[in-house]
């Protein structure tokens, strides 16, 4: 499942990474896995902007050239905006990475199918410009395509395959959008320290 995609995820990046998180079950889930070790600072969470978040990690990318930005995006946003692919081939930015939690379905509001599934999303990130494009559907995979995508040269691209659904009990962010906002503004003028985001009151 996505969850279980988010976790490897999660688990695999650096304290150094940016992390742009796409907006529905996605965010939820990385807020959750990051809360309990508290290292939520490095990670914007795009809430309510569905299909937006590829170019918010853009302008990241290219402003913080020192920094390894990470897209955690979803298959129904990519399809949304997938002029945004375009626009990301062309600028070339080397430490742009673009992961795509591809389950074919808008988990976030009722599971209603996408066409994910049906077409090749990799092909088109490189048709696009992205040096860099692979698939992965085990954890093995995963893993291994990670590494390989953070040696590569960006935009790169790595769509991830995995069953929809996610756990009834899942919870919503303990934190405002603008507590985020501010959190991830110190991660990001901080050379390398993850930033422990307040709880809201």
């Amino acid at each position: 499942r996505r969850e279980d995609a988010v976790q490897i995820f999660a688990d695999w990046t650096r304290p150094t990474d940016v992390v742009v998180s796409t907006t529905g079950k996605t965010s939820r889930e990385l807020f959750e896995l990051r809360e309990r070790p508290a290292k939520i600072g490095q990670d914007f969470l795009t809430v309510g902007s569905m299909g937006h978040a590829s170019q918010i990690a853009l302008g990241i990318a290219l402003a913080r050239s020192d920094k390894e930005v990470f897209c955690l995006d979803g298959d129904g946003a990519v399809i949304m905006h997938m002029g945004a692919l375009a626009i990301i081939g062309c600028q070339h930015v080397p430490n742009f990475k673009h992961i795509v939690i591809n389950n074919g379905a808008h988990d976030s509001v009722g599971g209603q199918p996408t066409a994910g599934f049906a077409i090749d999303i990799p092909s088109i990130a490189r048709a696009c410009g992205y040096t860099h494009a692979a698939t992965a559907e085990t954890r093995e995979q995963l893993l291994a395509q990670l590494n390989i995508l953070r040696a590569s040269r960006g935009p790169a691209l790595l769509e991830v395959r995995v069953n929809k659904g996610a756990r009834p009990n899942l919870g919503r962010p303990t934190t405002t959008p603008i507590q985020n906002r501010e959190s991830f503004l110190t991660f990001l003028e901080s050379r390398d320290a993850r930033v422990e985001l307040p709880h809201s009151q």
